[in-house]
C-alpha cells in the first residue's frame, strides 16, 4: 500500500512544487514580499509601541520562569541526598536567563518602557534569594 494512499496526502500543484524544491517564493504569497507593504511602519509609533509590550510582557514571563525553577530546586533539595543537596544549593541560581544588558534593542526597551533592568530589580532579586531559602510566601511549602 503506497504511503500516499494510508495517510492521504493530497498532490501539490505546480507551483507548489517549484517553490518547495527552488525556495523562491511564488508570486501568491504577498507576505513574502515585504518591500511590497502598503506603508512603512519601521518608525510608526504604534509599531513601536506593540513591541515594547511584547518584550515587556517577555521579560514579565521570564522572570516568572526564573522563580519557578528556583521555587522547585529548592523543593527538590529536600528529598535529594545530603551530597547532592548540597550541589544544588550551590547551583540553584545556575542556568538561569542571561543578562541583556548591552543589547541596544533590550537597552533601547529599559529606557522606554521601564526606566530600570527589570532582571535586575530589587524586587526580583530579593524573591529569589527567599525562594532559594523556601521562606517566600509563594514558596511551594508554604502553599
Amino acid at each position: 500500500m503506497e504511503k500516499d494512499k494510508v495517510f492521504n496526502v493530497p498532490d501539490f500543484d505546480e507551483s507548489e512544487v517549484a517553490f518547495l524544491t527552488s525556495g523562491e517564493p511564488t508570486r501568491d504569497c504577498p507576505e513574502d514580499y515585504p518591500d511590497e507593504y502598503p506603508e512603512d511602519c519601521t518608525d510608526s509609533c504604534k509599531t513601536v509601541d506593540d513591541f515594547l509590550k511584547l518584550t515587556d510582557e517577555m521579560v514579565n514571563t521570564i522572570n516568572s520562569l526564573e522563580e519557578e525553577v528556583v521555587r522547585w530546586c529548592q523543593v527538590l533539595i529536600k528529598y535529594l541526598p545530603q551530597r547532592w543537596a548540597e550541589g544544588l544549593r550551590q547551583d540553584i541560581f545556575n542556568g538561569l536567563s542571561r543578562d541583556f544588558v548591552g543589547e541596544p534593542a533590550y537597552d533601547l526597551y529599559v529606557e522606554l518602557k521601564r526606566g530600570y533592568d527589570p532582571h535586575q530589580s530589587k524586587e526580583h532579586i530579593d524573591r529569589l534569594y527567599r525562594l532559594a531559602d523556601g521562606i517566600d510566601d509563594t514558596s511551594v511549602t508554604n502553599l
